[in-house]
């Protein structure tokens, strides 16, 4: 014989009451382990969707490294380009104007000398 004391009365439980209150607490503990298990299972499934993801982050980080370096290299070769077709401009401006003065300076003796052979030719009339 079992006695329960809740709060100032007691009350006696029989052998069935304690059969039907085990068999509660069994169902409860099966209810705790079947939710403890099926929250095991949900974790691990999340944990796989979460090493899946990570996996997929990684590639999906080293592809756009490599788009990355790729498209670097590709600033570098437009940059050396534009490099040497300033240089080659230059050197082309340069060279026209070299060309140029030299032009203007056989001008301006052809000129002088005309002048000097004008000036002669007037002397002498």
């Amino acid at each position: 014989v079992f006695f329960f004391s809740s709060r100032r009365r007691h009350t006696r439980c029989s052998g069935v009451s304690w059969a039907r209150r085990c068999v509660q607490e069994t169902v409860t503990i099966s209810s705790y382990q079947t939710l403890y298990e099926s929250s095991i299972a949900f974790g691990m499934r999340k944990a796989l969707q979460a090493e899946q993801k990570k996996a997929e982050m990684q590639k999906s980080i080293k592809d756009l490294e490599n788009e990355c370096d790729l498209l670097q290299r590709e600033v570098e070769q437009l940059e050396q380009k534009i490099e040497e077709t300033e240089r080659n401009e230059r050197e082309e401006q340069e060279r026209e104007e070299k060309k140029h003065k030299e032009e203007v300076d056989f001008l301006k003796r052809t000129n002088q000398r005309y002048k000097e052979e004008l000036e002669l030719s007037l002397i002498h009339i």
